[in-house]
């Protein structure tokens, strides 16, 4: 059987933590979908009724949240990384909150020493994902998945929102890369592109490693790490 590519659609039901940055004792999200992200969403979730397979959801591209029927695709404006018309400080400010947390010590019933924890989520605005996935059977795609970080208390969770969309594209430029092996030249790149220095960009670098999901707590795989120009950038001519 072919493989085929399919838009999927997923309704965001709770708050989540896509994990991105952590200063102090506050733990940032990100507020796009890394594929690598969905890819380990979809895999856990299918694990739960059939045996886990690594390769399945390999091929997929990063999500981005679609409100008001508008997909808010990413790019940079005088240095400022936008999804769509907003600014991330907006994004941040209209669709984000943060969750305070610490733990107790039960014998004194006070905070214990060190234990303040601070999560940025996103809310569950009427927000929906979309991005694409090559699959041979779109059947076996999970209808609910959870995402991000603290799926046992509440976050995370989300559900495909109606039948997968075949959609005919070529997942190389979707990727960063044309066919001929050029790039493609003054439009937001959409997924991480593998920074080698030949290529000349308007953007920013992220030093980004792969995680193995096939355990309950995903673990960062051993040399893994490399630079990848962040998506919203853009390649100069």
């Amino acid at each position: 059987m072919n493989k085929k590519w399919y838009k999927l659609t997923f309704k965001q039901l709770q708050p989540i933590n896509l994990g991105y940055k952590k200063h102090g004792v506050i733990n940032e999200t990100r507020i796009f979908i890394t594929g690598q992200s969905m890819w380990g969403a979809l895999s856990n979730a299918y694990a739960k009724t059939e045996q886990y397979n690594q390769t399945l959801f390999e091929k997929i591209t990063c999500f981005y949240p679609m409100i008001n029927e508008a997909i808010l695709y990413p790019r940079y404006e005088d240095g400022e990384f936008y999804l769509g018309y907003c600014s991330e400080r907006e994004f941040r400010k209209n669709f984000t909150t943060t969750y305070l947390s610490t733990s107790i010590n039960p014998n004194s019933l006070n905070a214990k020493d060190e234990s303040l924890h601070e999560l940025d989520v996103i809310l569950p605005k009427d927000i929906y994902w979309v991005g694409y996935l090559e699959i041979e059977d779109k059947d076996e795609i999970p209808k609910e998945i959870y995402i991000g970080s603290d799926s046992k208390y509440g976050l995370g969770l989300m559900r495909l929102e109606s039948e997968p969309i075949e959609d005919n594209f070529n997942y190389e430029v979707i990727k960063g890369k044309y066919q001929n092996n050029s790039y493609p030249r003054n439009e937001p790149l959409s997924n991480f592109l593998k920074f080698e220095e030949n290529i000349e960009f308007e953007g920013e670098l992220e030093l980004l490693a792969e995680f193995d999901f096939s355990k309950n707590r995903p673990k960062v795989k051993e040399d893994s790490g490399a630079f990848y120009i962040r998506v919203g950038s853009k390649i100069r001519l």
